[in-house]
């Protein structure tokens, strides 16, 4: 059926393959055939049978094989680049887009490295600024410092293999942790940095996240374009003493994250 479209290296419709895709538009439904030939794409998506990667046929084969217009079939597969699963390379073509890796907020307290690694993911990381500096108003707020105090800013850009998915830049009070400049962030995690090297454990963790348009700066650095969404976080860390010992932002790729959320509910 509607798999068989194509696989990774197969971009054309066979005939008889054609006719058998047009089963899947229901004339007489009231439901837009937009939004049908939407959800036959991203049923084979979601069923990982077309593959990350995969080279989506043109807007023309696809208007030939379930007998639509190619506007209507544009409208299906912009619909699908905004959700994510499907990318657009200019000048090249509609692909089935890398699946977005996924960070869960819970009641448990953990990096990304150490979430990721839950995932059967692994972070790389290239350490963009080690060094300190004079905190700005925002993080004398949050980590109840004043203007004579230092802090230490640690700036990093992390990857899933070889793809630049966020930008992180953590801010920590110098007085409180002098020898992680001497760290190489390039291969250890912060959290697990300051627990071993200064018996520090984060227990409560206040977070936000907004959605932000890339910079030119940030779009550099991610290999994006210049707008495109990304996820913006505030983070504030506090230790067991509930000393605020990190304040930490980061740029996200819209296009590559996806977040869980899990609440107990306590009483009736």
């Amino acid at each position: 059926m509607a798999g068989q479209i194509f696989d990774n290296k197969q971009t054309a419709v066979p005939d008889r393959a054609a006719e058998m895709l047009r089963e899947n538009i229901d004339r007489a439904s009231p439901v837009p055939y937009y939004y049908q030939l939407r959800e036959i794409i991203r049923n084979e998506i979601v069923n990982h049978r077309w593959r990350a990667g995969a080279l989506l046929p043109s807007e023309r084969v696809f208007s030939d094989a379930f007998g639509v217009s190619r506007p209507t079939v544009r409208d299906a597969l912009d619909s699908l680049v905004v959700d994510g699963l499907l990318r657009r390379e200019k000048g090249v073509g509609t692909f089935v887009a890398d699946p977005k890796f996924r960070e869960r907020w819970s009641g448990s307290v953990v990096g990304l490295s150490d979430s990721l690694q839950t995932e059967g993911l692994q972070l790389r990381t290239k350490v963009l600024n080690l060094a300190v500096t004079s905190p700005d108003a925002q993080v004398r707020e949050e980590l109840f410092m004043s203007s004579d105090d230092e802090v230490i800013d640690l700036r990093r850009l992390r990857f899933l293999g070889q793809e630049p998915i966020l930008v992180t830049e953590s801010f920590l009070p110098y007085g409180m942790f002098p020898g992680l400049l001497d760290v190489d962030f390039s291969d250890k995690s912060l959290y697990q940095t300051l627990r071993t090297m200064y018996a520090t454990e984060i227990v409560r963790l206040k977070r936000s996240l907004e959605a932000q348009a890339a910079t030119s700066e940030l779009a550099a650095f991610l290999e994006i374009e210049v707008g495109a969404p990304l996820m913006y976080i505030e983070n504030t860390a506090y230790s067991a003493d509930d000393r605020a010992v990190e304040f930490y932002v980061a740029w996200r790729r819209g296009d590559r994250s996806r977040f869980e959320f899990e609440y107990a509910v306590s009483g009736p």
